[in-house]
């Protein structure tokens, strides 16, 4: 029983590897603001999603922006 319920998680890991990644139709900008909003960072006139980000981060927009390039450069295969 043991090395059967072993062999099907092993089957289930294989299934869910192959899945495609979910894909969603709708912009995730209002849940990133949202979720900033819930830190206390909000959004100020004229200020882009990106420059909140990075405020809430404390640092530059040029920093978030090497640092989001860095991290998509590593996710390629």
């Amino acid at each position: 029983m043991h090395s059967k319920l072993k062999s099907r998680i092993a089957d289930l890991e294989r299934g869910v590897r192959r899945l495609p990644p979910e894909v969603s139709d709708q912009s995730p900008a209002p849940m990133i603001a949202g979720w900033l909003a819930g830190w206390g960072i909000v959004r100020r006139e004229n200020e882009s999603l990106a420059e909140t980000t990075a405020r809430a981060m404390g640092i530059t927009n040029r920093e978030l922006r090497a640092q989001l390039e860095l991290r998509a450069a590593r996710s390629r295969p």
